[in-house]
């Protein structure tokens, strides 16, 4: 049968290779003799052109997994997960679309152990539910990516989100979220209520650990009814992203002293198979140091991938989520910058030079509102852009590829500067 490279990769990433009497077996036919079926998933529309993987666990539970935050996707994606929900809620989606992804526990392993070969039981046994059932979308291949499962009882109701490390990377990314909202969630209910100024809710860290060769980090569920950003030119108040940063505040300190050009400097030195993009790097930061580096700059927490996908409205309130980029010791208004190019390099499509040319604008003006000093936002814009391209450098690094969007344009980018 016709199987996509995407829906075959996740396969694996989740169940493992298949062979000879492998403890797991996960199948788009029939399940051979010794192996007793465990889960199964309708496989929409089809393997060669996979998009879900709808749970075949009663027709509450499959529904949800099509329809459950519906509010955050954008219309069109919207109503074809509506008419899927509708059809599987009635049992005629289940009728009507045949194929199958069976997964299979060998029939000599006790139930009892089911949890140390299956995720869905080790994750119902350390959410401490009698039944779990999953749902997930299968993506375009990404060496970066991560599965996310989104994850609910056996009566529908959704208990979290499970992201999967997989890589060294991405394993990395589930240990970042993991501690980042631990952290920001501490330390945003000590400040209490009355503060003043407007503070995100970030959902609370339920389960992180290693898992055979898998590292998972599982977070509550956002409010059923949460709805999308709608205006992508109209990031959330600048108070937001201050209550981040205030969550781990450093005060004031000068740039080449700061945990964030530590780093930079770290991931430069860690460049040794780009030699080309090293020493870009190195030079335009030596420039930065010679110039800047007695600047003061206001020192925090960044959330790190501060998008339009990332955060919702609920009730009033602001959510975010995906915290895997976050880290302390980092200029105050990284954030806003991240917004700004995000929003042209992947909600627009627009090339590396109109993101560049989005960050800097972004910095020269709007950068007043998070105490940044006039004389300190070209620096801003340096220092964010700089990050980027670290971060698509760890990336690579860390078992992925080169992001296209950014690589090698960045090299041209670099060069520019060094020339001004």
């Amino acid at each position: 049968m016709p199987t996509s490279e995407p829906l075959r990769e996740l396969i694996v990433r989740l169940w493992g290779e298949s062979g000879p009497n492998t403890p797991v077996l996960a199948t788009l036919g029939d399940l051979p003799a010794g192996y007793r079926p465990m889960e199964s998933y309708a496989v929409v529309p089809s393997p060669a052109n996979a998009r879900f993987l709808v749970p075949i666990a009663g027709h509450a539970a499959a529904a949800a997994t099509l329809t459950c935050y519906n509010r955050l996707r954008s219309g069109q994606v919207r109503a074809t997960r509506r008419v899927l929900g509708a059809g599987f809620r009635t049992g005629l989606a289940q009728r009507l679309l045949r194929h199958r992804l069976t997964v299979g526990l060998r029939s000599d392993i006790p139930a009892g152990q089911a949890a140390d070969h299956l995720l869905g039981e080790h994750l119902r046994r350390v959410l401490d539910v009698p039944r779990i059932v999953f749902g997930l979308g299968v993506r375009p291949l990404d060496p970066n990516g991560k599965p996310t499962l989104q994850v609910f009882s056996g009566d529908g109701a959704p208990l979290g989100y499970a992201k999967i490390g997989w890589s060294p990377a991405t394993k990395e990314m589930a240990a970042t979220e993991a501690a980042a909202v631990e952290a920001v969630g501490a330390a945003l209910a000590a400040s209490g209520p009355g503060t003043g100024g407007p503070r995100p809710h970030v959902p609370a860290l339920l389960h992180h650990g290693p898992w055979r060769d898998l590292l998972i980090t599982v977070t509550a569920p956002l409010p059923a009814r949460v709805s999308g950003h709608a205006d992508p030119d109209s990031p959330p108040e600048p108070g937001f992203t201050l209550a981040v940063a205030d969550s781990a505040s450093s005060g004031w300190e000068s740039l080449t002293d700061t945990a964030f050009w530590r780093r930079l400097r770290d991931g430069v030195a860690a460049m040794g198979d780009e030699p080309r993009l090293a020493e870009a790097m190195s030079a335009v930061m030596d420039g930065l140091a010679d110039r800047h580096g007695e600047s003061k700059l206001r020192i925090g927490r960044w959330h790190g991938d501060w998008v339009p996908w990332n955060v919702g409205h609920h009730a009033g309130d602001l959510h975010v989520w995906d915290w895997e980029h976050s880290a302390t010791g980092a200029p105050v208004g990284l954030d806003l910058l991240h917004w700004r190019f995000q929003v042209a390099l992947v909600l627009r499509g627009a090339p590396l030079d109109a993101a560049v040319a989005a960050v800097e604008s972004a910095a020269r003006d709007e950068l007043e509102a998070f105490g940044v000093a006039a004389e300190a936002r070209e620096l801003m814009a340096r220092l964010y852009l700089l990050e980027m391209f670290a971060r698509t450098h760890r990336l690579k690094l860390g078992g992925g590829g080169w992001n296209p969007a950014l690589f090698p344009a960045m090299l041209d980018v670099l060069a520019r500067w060094r020339l001004c």
